[in-house]
């Protein structure tokens, strides 16, 4: 309680503190360039406590100095409703018979170029106080980092700017920057240079969407027009020079929605790649039918590759049932939360979860020896307690957050 009591009064502690090691993770199999790594930050448990604290005060507030275009960090708001109001959007769009663009953006290494001094004047400009600041700016700039190679630190540097993957602090900061974004697409709006898209219902009435996020997810739906492609390019130049935040336009790219004949143009002025529907937004299919077969072509999938990596142990009865139980029935909850599980899809789910139950590894198929209905019943009742997946995609379509 000193260490926080002292901190709370001078605002620092001893820098040794918030010494840090990296590991540099993989982020894809075979990764042999250092732009295929993530480094993570491994921080000391003491800063950490203290980090989390300040989270823990930070988050209270986010929701008041975020606009609703942000969905990440954000109490009330789920990664959900992002992927929900875009996939809205598009189909609002499609039914419109407009021509639209979907902008989807990458920004290059996020967390680690985000300018401390940008980040204080952003705080400030919220409305946080000069205790407030003072706190941050000693919890961000004091940072010094070791990289461990083979187990074993390397020696000590310090950093300039970002923000570290690992502290408690660091994805509310990072939202705190972004919401400058969302601040100069508004004004772009507001002074015509720029215009979203009209999202309509039933009843006629429209909602305007200009652009969402999901930490640094980030879509932007403008109409066909060269001058808005331009106006976009400008403000992410400006966007980068107060902010560090880079957009790679390598993997940023420009989305047709409807009959959009100038794409190429409209590409080449922004300078990334034409993309197309249906694509993906937050690991979920956008632009798809909400029926499709082939949203779930992903999901059967991993199911197989899983499938292939068990059958090669010798894994008891017992044992293929908790794996069904924790892993089988848990891998398609995020696709079911939005999107309606088709019979045809589901019964195949279902005849690999049968297969591997009573079949294991074998390569000749088993009998089955019990129901699969009564497999999925609970286990007071005389099943195994396997969920139903029919019963947990309604459930999870009805449910009300």
């Amino acid at each position: 309680m000193g260490f926080f009591s002292d901190f709370h009064e001078r605002g620092r502690f001893v820098k040794s503190l918030n010494a840090t090691f990296l590991v540099l993770v993989p982020k894809k199999g075979g990764a042999d360039d250092l732009k295929d790594f993530r480094p993570i930050s491994l921080v000391g448990s003491l800063y950490k406590l203290l980090a989390k604290v300040l989270a823990n005060r930070i988050k209270k507030v986010m929701g008041k100095v975020i606009s609703e275009s942000q969905n990440a960090f954000v109490e009330g708001r789920q990664i959900l409703d992002a992927v929900l109001i875009a996939n809205e959007a598009v189909d609002s769009r499609l039914k419109s018979n407009q021509g639209g663009v979907l902008c989807k953006l990458d920004i290059e290494k996020a967390y680690d170029h985000v300018s401390w001094k940008f980040l204080l004047a952003v705080l400030k400009k919220m409305g946080f106080g000069e205790r407030w600041l003072k706190w941050i700016e000693w919890c961000i700039s004091t940072v010094k980092f070791s990289v461990l190679i083979n187990g074993s630190p390397s020696g000590f540097f310090q950093s300039s700017r970002g923000l570290r993957q690992g502290d408690p602090l660091s994805p509310y900061l990072f939202v705190i920057a972004m919401e400058v974004f969302s601040c100069l697409l508004r004004r772009a709006i507001d002074g015509g240079f720029f215009s979203g898209w009209m999202a309509r219902g039933r009843s006629g009435e429209g909602v305007m969407i200009s652009h969402l996020l999901f930490a640094d997810d980030t879509l932007v739906f403008c109409e066909e027009s060269q001058d808005q492609m331009t106006y976009l390019s400008w403000l992410l130049m400006w966007f980068e020079a107060v902010s560090g935040l880079k957009i790679n336009l390598e993997k940023s790219e420009l989305i047709p929605v409807g009959r959009v004949p100038n794409i190429e143009d409209l590409a080449l002025e922004l300078g990334c790649r034409v993309g197309g529907l249906p694509s993906c937004y937050l690991g979920l299919p956008l632009g798809a039918s909400f029926k499709s077969e082939a949203v779930w072509y992903v999901v059967e999938e991993r199911f197989r590759k899983r499938m292939a990596m068990w059958k090669r142990q010798y894994i008891s009865k017992g044992g293929r049932l908790t794996l069904i139980r924790s892993t089988l029935s848990s891998m398609p909850i995020y696709f079911m939360s939005l999107f309606y599980l088709p019979r045809k899809v589901r019964l195949r789910l279902e005849k690999i979860q049968r297969d591997f139950l009573w079949g294991g590894g074998a390569i000749v198929p088993r009998p089955h020896l019990v129901r699969w209905n009564l497999v999925c019943m609970e286990k007071r009742k005389g099943g195994l307690g396997v969920r139903n997946l029919a019963l947990m995609n309604r459930a999870l379509l009805s449910k009300w957050n």
